[in-house]
């Protein structure tokens, strides 16, 4: 059974509408893509211009994780700059481009996208740049991030520019969800696909590339990654500390480390300020931002294991716990080397390393952002080129690791939703 929370622009949540099938959708959205395609695309960026004004000011959206920062990457100066690094010029989404040879880039279609539930909004980044390259769109979402969705989406359905609506461009989207268990549907949304976008842990991206798809299908993933940062002894030591560690414990406190830009563990190089003393610093960073922005929910299963890592860490003569009383944030110091498997629900490791060189070794492929506070900026490039070699995609200050930018997870997304198409204008 596949629950519909939005079709071609109509909200049926929380009251789903349900229907047996997939294909009784399509048609509604594939009309919705014609209206789309048409439509300029400036006049979409402007729209969303809009809309980013409009979430900041509407009371439903009060309260909604990541809204200030979504308000902020919906700006037109920034979309522009998205469409520029990934296409080089918007003119080519509205026309043939060039003199004798001209080139545009189509629409691949339909662009189904599987949504992880990590994020609540990170369906709308995924879903706004396939809506700007023309393409219709489905999105699974599951049922934690419907409410904060649609209240999102009800916001962009109300804004109106030069005529244009919301509503008429959500004409060309849907939002579905349906069991995880039900191989039916998701092989009837995998086979509508023209563009399949993934984003998810190993095991839902397993499942879902596995699925059968249409020969000229392209796959977009952005399977799990791990975050960390990266002090050196110059910033440990600068009077500026207190500003770092501030943006620092918003880095953690921001999705309550769920995000794959969510750090775990902060490696302090030697010779500056001491790990106590960066720790109890922290802590009480951590502990302000906790008062303002108490934890909506404690997972008992996470509770369990930051009791049992506190313990852990209490008990070793060479290890330490910083946290209040109660599980609102806790601050680990210990010697052991390397990553360590996450926590989350705002709990940070600590550990002072040599050089923040010697972190290198313990970089792979599943290292997505590394949040840096490197006043020597020689070394900030050396360590940054040897960690992206390796794979890690992003090297950002911290205080900036879940600012969604381009290029994400190492690609250009927006480029991949595209087809570029050749028209030759000879005589």
């Amino acid at each position: 059974m596949i629950e519909v929370v939005m079709l071609a622009g109509e909200f049926f949540h929380p009251a789903h509408k349900d229907a047996e099938s997939l294909n009784p959708l399509l048609p509604a959205v594939q009309a919705g893509f014609e209206v789309l395609r048409k439509t300029d695309k400036g006049k979409v960026i402007d729209l969303l211009q809009k809309f980013s004004d409009n979430i900041i000011k509407d009371p439903s959206t009060t309260g909604i994780e990541g809204v200030a920062f979504l308000s902020s990457w919906l700006r037109k100066a920034n979309i522009m700059q998205i469409v520029e690094k990934n296409l080089k010029d918007i003119s080519y989404l509205d026309h043939f481009v060039g003199e004798t040879k001209r080139l545009k880039a189509q629409p691949r279609g339909i662009a189904c996208h599987w949504i992880a539930g990590n994020v609540p909004t990170i369906g709308l980044f995924s879903l706004f740049q396939s809506m700007i390259v023309g393409n219709a769109n489905i999105l699974r979402i599951p049922p934690q991030s419907h409410d904060t969705m649609v209240r999102l989406l009800k916001v962009f359905a109300s804004s109106r520019v030069d005529g244009l609506t919301g509503t008429e461009l959500l004409k060309s989207t849907s939002i579905i969800y349906y069991d995880r268990t039900d191989q039916k549907a998701n092989e009837e949304l995998s086979n509508a696909a023209d563009v399949r976008i993934v984003w998810g842990g190993e095991e839902a991206v397993k499942s879902i590339t596995g699925l059968p798809r249409r020969a000229h299908c392209e796959d977009v993933v952005f399977g799990p990654k791990y975050s960390f940062v990266v002090l050196d002894r110059e910033a440990t030591g600068s009077k500026d500390l207190p500003r770092t560690l501030r943006f620092l414990a918003s880095d953690i406190l921001l999705f309550d480390q769920a995000a794959c830009t969510s750090p775990h563990v902060v490696f302090c190089e030697k010779g500056g300020v001491d790990v106590a003393s960066i720790a109890r610093l922290l802590g009480e960073e951590m502990g302000k931002l906790s008062k303002r922005f108490p934890k909506a929910d404690i997972d008992p299963f996470i509770m369990t294991r930051i009791i049992n890592v506190r313990a852990e860490h209490a008990l070793d003569p060479d290890a330490s716990v910083i946290c209040p009383p109660e599980n609102d944030w806790t601050v680990l110091i210990n010697k052991r080397p390397g990553l360590e498997e996450p926590i989350e629900s705002r709990t940070i490791f600590l550990k002072e390393v040599d050089s923040i060189m010697a972190v290198l070794p313990h970089v792979t492929r599943k290292v997505q952002t590394i949040g840096c506070a490197v006043d020597d900026k020689a070394k900030l490039v050396a360590f940054a080129d040897a960690a992206t070699s390796r794979g890690v995609a992003r090297c950002v200050n911290v205080g900036q690791m879940h600012l969604f930018d381009s290029p994400w997870d190492g690609m250009l997304f927006m480029s991949r939703l595209v087809n570029w198409a050749t028209l030759y204008y000879g005589e």
